[in-house]
């Protein structure tokens, strides 16, 4: 970038709308560095250490071919500058979470993740090159920004008017395809999952086998209970043994993006057309959600314009000005052959 001096001091532009400050004193990024924003330096090695904390949380991973690590690389660094931005906004709000929250949300992660095992849980942090601190101080920043989402969204109202209209309107995403109630096994090999497909067929129980065998962390637990799935939500192949599959039957095996899935289909739930009073409430919340999206997305936006970033050649995003939807910085993990 050309430096434009005028006068010792820097230049202010209106360009496109946008304002854009030159600093002419600024050095370039240390050798060191992934992004700046304003004069707070993010060097790799801090990077890397929130990537770090959020795998532990969310079982966030790097791609292992290099086209993938890079866009993962540059997305990272994109989600740490507007994590800055809106930790300033969060100061600026006056937004607090007590330490007693934090210590809450901290014990449901462990409950829910290993089963009360704290030792388990120490442990996994080691095989993720994170701490507890690292993890703790995470847990406090999303808390933090979910209530920065409140404050930014306000009071959201949704009128009888909006509910009807959106109704109306929406009426054939809102009717229920069929579906299926799915207990779903993931192993490593093939020869395994041809064995529990023959355990299944001679009655054992498949959430007694999910928890023993399965390698699927986020339902292993729950006996390898997926809920209610429509054809949409799983990966086609899964989705096309599953749905092909009379209530009480097993599946499988049919391999999906985490190995071998096994299974036996609970219930089939035929389609249902929407009533207006039977998603009133759902829809209601729908309609929320999207109004404090919008709230929170102007704003975000607003701020990113006036925000002072730059990035290291190989950590700057495609889209470095983009606003993406709340959940991006909300992290969110995922689980299944989904």
């Amino acid at each position: 970038m050309n430096r434009v001096v005028a006068g010792g001091a820097a230049l202010v532009l209106l360009v496109a709308g946008v304002l854009m400050i030159w600093r002419p004193w600024q050095d370039d990024l240390p050798d060191d560095a992934a992004l700046r924003v304003g004069e707070q330096i993010v060097t790799v090695d801090a990077l890397d250490a929130r990537n770090d904390s959020l795998r532990a949380l969310y079982g966030i991973q790097e791609p292992s071919d290099e086209k993938g690590r890079d866009g993962f690389r540059r997305q990272a660094a994109k989600s740490m500058a507007i994590g800055i931005v809106l930790e300033k906004a969060v100061e600026e709000e006056g937004v607090e979470v007590a330490d007693k929250e934090v210590d809450r949300a901290l014990a449901d992660f462990v409950a829910a993740q290993f089963g009360d095992d704290r030792e388990a849980f120490l442990d996994s942090l080691g095989n993720v090159n994170t701490s507890e601190t690292a993890v703790r101080n995470e847990i406090r920043r999303q808390l933090e920004l979910r209530l920065l989402l409140e404050v930014i969204a306000g009071d959201v109202t949704v009128s009888k008017e909006e509910l009807r209209a959106a109704f109306e309107e929406r009426r054939a995403q809102l009717d229920l395809p069929e579906r299926r109630d799915v207990n779903n096994i993931v192993v490593s090999e093939r020869r395994e999952a041809k064995q529990l497909r023959s355990e299944l067929d001679g009655g054992a129980r498949v959430a007694e086998l999910a928890r023993a065998r399965s390698i699927d962390g986020a339902t292993r637990d729950l006996g390898g209970a997926l809920g209610p799935v429509s054809r949409s939500d799983l990966v086609p192949a899964v989705a096309k043994v599953v749905f092909s599959t009379a209530a009480g039957g097993a599946y499988g095996p049919v391999q999906g993006p985490q190995g071998w899935n096994v299974g036996v289909v609970a219930e089939v739930l035929p389609p249902r057309k929407a009533t207006f009073a039977g998603v009133r409430s759902e829809l209601r919340k729908t309609l929320a959600a999207e109004k404090a999206q919008a709230a929170w997305s102007g704003w975000l936006s607003a701020r990113l314009r006036k925000a002072d970033i730059e990035y290291a050649d190989s950590y700057r995003p495609d889209d470095p000005d983009a606003v993406t939807t709340w959940q991006e910085y909300d992290g969110q993990g995922t689980g299944a052959d989904r």
